[in-house]
This record gives structure tokens, C-alpha cells and sequence, in this order.
């Protein structure tokens, strides 16, 4: 899938607005994170907005046990960079389920399965499979299909020398957390290959123990709280709980943990941050029940420090573009874009800006991707859930004039498959994400005591 497919097909996805600008705002942010402390996923993101199915298969359940003598399940967590399965694995605390369901010549078995504090991971092999493309991808429903399930859900594919094999690692989308519970799973298609192979998984928690924290952190201005619960340490991985409390302005705003140490001052991997079961206004406040996930806690710590943050949120800006040269300004900050010259072709805009204002701790990466994310919209569709194909186009190419004064030149593209229908400077606004350059607002840590 190309880019301009790729992106049409988000544009196709029917998703509630709500949720959709929820997921956007937390992608957005995500991402950002992950390009200023340089670290790499090797989800395959096109597999995941893809899910969306029904169906059933013939599914042949073999008798369950732990995984205790095949390396070929620790194997498959090395694959997937999973070091919660990998430990787990090797502590023999990894599920097998041996179903196998067939469709049309194809078949899917569902292998291993573990459910540690509030994730859960399913592996699964494709056999009898023979696709054009060297690649491996699949659609799946997870449960009832819905958003929750799929916003807190990871999805792998990989061609090994022994086949297709496959995993799905699922962040517990309620906030109880059910000791058992039985996971529908129903793949839809094995790359090009449609059918329906349904499984219905049983599974149990692994053994954790609750700790209390009842600490309470906020920003110096006091706009930003973070009123930390509990901790629910599993055999591989540990959940906290908080309520993240925000002031009206900044209800869209998103409280995230940065690093998590132990007692030695070692790093414990953040494996999923900002886990959202639903906001509610609570007088003057927003508020927000949230969870983190983190990597195994080393035996015999005596306490972790948590150190969390808040990412400001504002509605991207928009301004027409009749006039030659113009000032945005974000709403939350001083950050200030001028657009000082647009030079359009048939098939092109170019347009070059600066940036003013911009907080220093920004690394230019993430100042070029402000302008990487830059959009050209119609001017009649600004303020619509989702503007028509042929009205809007996504992104620019981004080069850097001058690093020193933040002078950039965008190019977008205006011809092709998913451009625009017919453009004109009078009828055309620029939209700019000023959230992308909002600083962090780091909040006091916190010490958890676990002796």
C-alpha cells in the first residue's frame, strides 16, 4: 500500500469524530515522543487500520497447558520484540491453545497466549498459505469490534524461516481487570486471501499483587494534576492506575509517563502510557481515568520513582490563502508561523514560513515535522468532522532554508489520485497542527514504596 492509498483509506475509515480526533491527538503526541527520545516500532501500523470484520471458521481446540518445553514460543516473543513474553516464556508462565481454524484452504492455529497485569498477547502461525507478495499482513476483529478494543490493540506479522507467524498484544481496554475472560478473535483475511477463522480464546490472569499509592502531583501553574491510585504488579509487567486532572482550557490535553526507575536509578521500559477509560467534567476540571503499562519490576526492589508529564492541545489553525503573506498564532503559546511567499504550479504549492517563538528544548526534527503535518483544506470544509476527498490534501515535503532563523519551504502536492479536485489560492486555507510545538510540562515525580 502506497502512501496516497494508505492515506485514502484512513480518509474512508467511518469513525465517530470524538474518537477519531481522541486518536489522532494521542498518535500525534505518541509519535513526537518517540522521534525526541529516538526509538523505532516495529508495528506494522497499515495492519492495524485495517481491522475492522466478522466471521467464523472451524476451529479444532486442542487441550490447553503451559508452554514449558517449546522454544519455538520464545522465539516468536524475540521476533516481536516482546520482552514481557520473552520473560514470561522462559519462566513458563505462557498459555498454549493449540485452535486451529481452516478457510479456504488456509489455516490459522492460535498458539500462545498470556494476560499479565492488564495486557494480553495472542501468537498464531499461518499455514497451507502462499501470497504473492514476500510481505505478511492480516485483518482481525477483536471482541465486539469496537473502538476500545482496537485503539489499545498492537498488531505484528512476520515471515520466519518456519512461516507466517503473527502477534496481537492487546492493552485491557476496562479498567477492572477480570481474572478470566474468553476473547473472540476473528481474522477476515491473511493478506489478499478473504475468509473468516474464528477463535474463541479462554484465558487467566497471572497471579499480581495491588500496591497503594495515593500521591497527588501537579504542575506549577496548577492547571495540569495527576492523582496516582495503585499499582498492580504482575509476573512480567505492572499497571498504574491515576486520574489525570485537567483545567477547562486544556481538557484535550494528555497526562503520559515519561520513565519509570527502580531503586538502583534503572530505566524500566514504558510499554503503553495514557490508556484512557473515559473524561467527565467535574466542576471546574476535566478528569480522566487513565493506566500505564510497564516492563517487569526487578526482584527485590525496594521502590520505583514514576516521573510523569502533560502535552498540551489546541484545535489546529487555519487561514486562508488570498492573501500573499500572513501570521498564524497559536492559542496556547507565543509560537508564531509567518507565511512570507506561496509560488503554485500546475501540479504544486510551495510555500515558505518561519517560525518564531519556537521553545528551545524542541530538537529540529520535530520543528521540521510541524511542517510536515501542515495542511491544505478547502475553505468550505474547515470545522468538518471529515472534509471530502478531492478537498484537502494531508502533509507536505519539508525542507529547512535556514536552521538558525527556522525558515522552512513546504511543498504540497495538488494533482494526483488523492489531490485536490480544483484548487485556487481564493477558495483554499492553511491548517497548521501548532500542538506539535507545545512543550512538555514535566510534573514532580513520584516515590512508590514496594517493601
Amino acid at each position: 500500500m502506497n502512501k496516497e492509498k494508505f492515506i485514502h483509506s484512513i480518509d474512508n475509515i467511518d469513525i465517530p469524530v470524538e474518537k477519531l480526533v481522541a486518536r489522532e491527538r494521542m498518535a500525534m503526541f505518541e509519535a513526537k515522543k518517540k522521534i525526541r527520545k529516538g526509538t523505532k516500532s516495529s508495528i506494522l501500523i497499515a495492519c492495524g487500520i485495517c481491522l475492522t470484520l466478522i466471521g467464523s471458521g472451524f476451529v479444532v481446540p486442542q487441550m490447553n497447558h503451559v508452554l514449558a518445553k517449546m522454544p519455538i514460543i520464545g522465539e516468536l516473543f524475540s521476533y516481536f520484540k516482546d520482552s514481557v513474553g520473552e520473560n514470561l516464556a522462559a519462566s513458563q508462565l505462557v498459555q498454549e491453545i493449540n485452535q486451529r481454524a481452516v478457510s479456504n484452504g488456509v489455516g490459522v492455529t492460535v498458539n500462545g497466549v498470556y494476560y499479565d497485569g492488564g495486557r494480553i498477547s495472542v501468537t498464531f502461525k499461518v499455514d497451507h498459505f502462499r501470497p504473492k507478495s514476500k510481505e505478511f499482513w492480516y485483518d482481525v476483529k477483536i471482541a465486539d469490534g469496537s473502538d476500545k478494543w482496537e485503539r489499545g490493540a498492537q498488531y505484528d506479522g512476520r515471515v520466519t524461516s518456519e512461516g507466517f507467524v503473527g502477534q496481537i498484544l492487546i492493552d485491557y481496554p476496562n479498567k477492572n481487570l477480570p481474572q478470566h475472560l474468553t476473547l473472540p478473535l476473528t481474522f477476515t483475511s491473511m493478506n489478499d486471501i478473504k475468509g473468516k477463522w474464528r477463535f474463541d480464546i479462554p484465558i487467566q490472569q497471572l497471579d499480581n499483587k495491588k500496591v497503594s499509592i495515593r500521591q497527588l502531583v501537579q504542575s506549577n501553574d496548577k492547571a495540569q494534576k495527576v492523582n496516582f491510585e495503585t499499582m498492580t504488579i504482575g509476573k512480567g509487567s505492572a499497571v498504574i492506575d491515576y486520574t489525570a486532572i485537567h483545567s477547562l482550557i486544556g481538557k484535550s490535553d494528555l497526562a503520559r509517563i515519561e520513565k519509570v526507575t527502580d531503586d538502583k536509578g534503572k530505566e524500566i521500559d514504558v510499554l503503553s502510557s495514557g490508556i484512557e477509560f473515559g473524561r467527565k467534567k467535574v466542576d471546574n476540571w476535566m478528569e480522566s481515568e487513565e493506566r500505564s503499562i510497564i516492563a517487569k519490576i526487578p526482584d527485590n526492589t525496594k521502590f520505583l520513582m514514576i516521573f510523569p508529564y502533560v502535552r498540551e492541545y489546541e484545535h489546529d489553525a487555519t487561514h486562508s490563502l488570498s492573501e500573499p503573506a500572513f501570521k498564524m498564532h497559536s492559542t496556547r503559546n507565543d509560537v508564531t508561523l509567518t507565511v512570507e511567499q506561496m509560488e503554485q504550479s500546475k501540479n504544486e504549492l510551495t510555500i515558505q514560513y518561519t517560525l518564531d517563538h519556537v521553545d528551545t528544548n524542541l530538537s529540529l526534527g520535530e520543528i521540521k515535522n510541524f511542517g510536515e503535518n501542515l495542511n491544505l483544506i478547502d475553505s468550505s470544509q474547515i470545522g468538518k468532522d471529515r472534509p471530502s476527498i478531492g478537498h484537502i490534501v494531508k502533509g507536505s515535503t519539508v525542507k529547512v532554508l535556514d536552521k538558525d532563523k527556522l525558515q522552512f519551504q513546504a511543498t504540497f502536492k495538488l494533482g494526483g489520485e488523492y489531490g485536490i479536485d480544483d484548487f485556487s489560492l481564493e477558495n483554499y486555507s492553511l491548517e497548521a497542527p501548532f500542538s506539535i510545538l507545545l512543550p512538555e510540562k514535566t510534573l514532580p515525580p513520584i516515590k512508590v514504596n514496594l517493601k
